[in-house]
């Protein structure tokens, strides 16, 4: 079987949807490489630390690179849908839009997308209104075209569902996503404390963890209140607040609320994290604060609980799919209490609560839709 996927989504590396596209197509080149895959990767720009294609390539996928910036191939494809996928990558059976672009396909393609969530459409205050159009753009011609959708948990089908009644719904599938088996294996203290080093640290300094994208709907500025009023507690005044990611959007209060509150010595913003540094980080860190208000997913807190980490975590959107019933969820307005219990080990992780999350298992999913007519 030839199966195209279109893997434009990595350019923007350390993201969930990076994140997501990288192991997915990893994990379908390691299980199966009696198929043959293609990979369409359109962008004018080139992220530093970005080894992503290589590696796919050396996994077997034969890459398909266009130096087309994201607002053409949007244009060119949810807008006025031209140039179909195969005039570019060849005659495929199946092909995988990602969650921005669905192009046009000839009739004997099978066409599968796969749609992480609707904070576009629920929360349009997010995200600016291009994002919104393109979206927006993107779902109606995948409804119109009858496709086959992948959703990535229960969350994100009742919302599709209701935000878009006319969709088939014998055609939406959840498929949870997976944890990469890195944040599985248990990391040295000496690992930890060289990356520590890394970024002129102490070795042994106590820290709270924000990892992903600071944007609007992950509450990094609730998660930095938070913190300060931590702090003010003597037996937690030497912690500090390491927020590690890209910056997003929408997001210029964060920076303001740090200098504002006196904290630039306490909270620390390194950038984009390799991913090879990604455990490490988690598995030093006392707790992650995710006070996110909405999430389809949600990678990091399941990868700090396979490291051995709790997390500072609403029980809202997907969390409630993804988090054991019995975990101690924060409320809001009340979330210094609970973070208090976390550093006081009260409350605790399991990893086997979270074994069912692999992306082996996603991959044999996809390949049982793809055998689908």
């Amino acid at each position: 079987m030839k199966i195209g996927i279109d893997v434009s989504m990595l350019v923007y590396a350390g993201s969930g949807v990076a994140t997501y596209t990288y192991n997915f197509v990893k994990s379908l080149l390691k299980n199966y490489p009696d198929h043959e895959f293609r990979l369409f990767y359109s962008s004018f720009r080139k992220p530093s630390e970005f080894y992503y294609l290589n590696e796919l390539e050396k996994c077997g996928a034969k890459i398909y690179r266009f130096p087309i910036p994201t607002r053409g191939i949007r244009f060119l494809w949810n807008t006025i849908s031209v140039l179909p996928v195969e005039w570019l990558i060849g005659r495929i059976d199946v092909f995988h839009s990602s969650d921005y672009h669905r192009p046009p396909l000839s009739k004997s393609t099978h066409a599968i997308t796969t749609i992480h969530d609707l904070t576009w459409k629920i929360f349009p205050e997010y995200h600016t209104s291009d994002v919104i159009a393109a979206h927006h753009r993107k779902l109606r011609r995948t409804i119109r075209h009858n496709d086959t959708i992948m959703v990535d948990s229960q969350n994100t089908y009742d919302d599709l569902i209701k935000e878009y009644p006319m969709v088939d719904r014998s055609r939406i599938h959840v498929m949870y996503l997976g944890v990469d088996d890195r944040y599985r294996e248990n990391v040295p203290k000496k690992e930890v404390s060289k990356l520590m080093k890394s970024y002129k640290l102490l070795a042994n300094q106590k820290y709270l963890l924000y990892i992903g994208a600071i944007e609007p709907r992950k509450n990094v500025d609730r998660s930095i209140k938070v913190f300060s009023q931590l702090i003010q507690k003597k037996a937690y005044a030497d912690y500090i607040f390491i927020i590690a990611g890209r910056a997003g959007w929408k997001n210029e209060h964060v920076f303001q609320q740090v200098k504002d509150l006196g904290l630039e010595d306490k909270v620390i913003f390194t950038g984009f994290v390799p991913d090879k540094d990604v455990p490490a980080l988690y598995t030093g860190a006392q707790a992650l604060m995710y006070l996110s208000t909405y999430e389809g997913f949600g990678l990091p807190p399941l990868e700090a609980a396979l490291c051995g980490t709790p997390s500072l975590i609403y029980k809202n959107s997907s969390i409630k799919e993804t988090f054991p019933a019995k975990y101690a969820f924060a409320e809001e307005g009340n979330e210094l209490k609970t973070l208090l219990k976390i550093l006081s080990k009260k409350v605790t992780v399991t990893r086997s609560d979270f074994d069912a999350y692999n992306w082996d298992a996603y991959a044999h999913n996809f390949m049982r839709l793809c055998s689908r007519t």
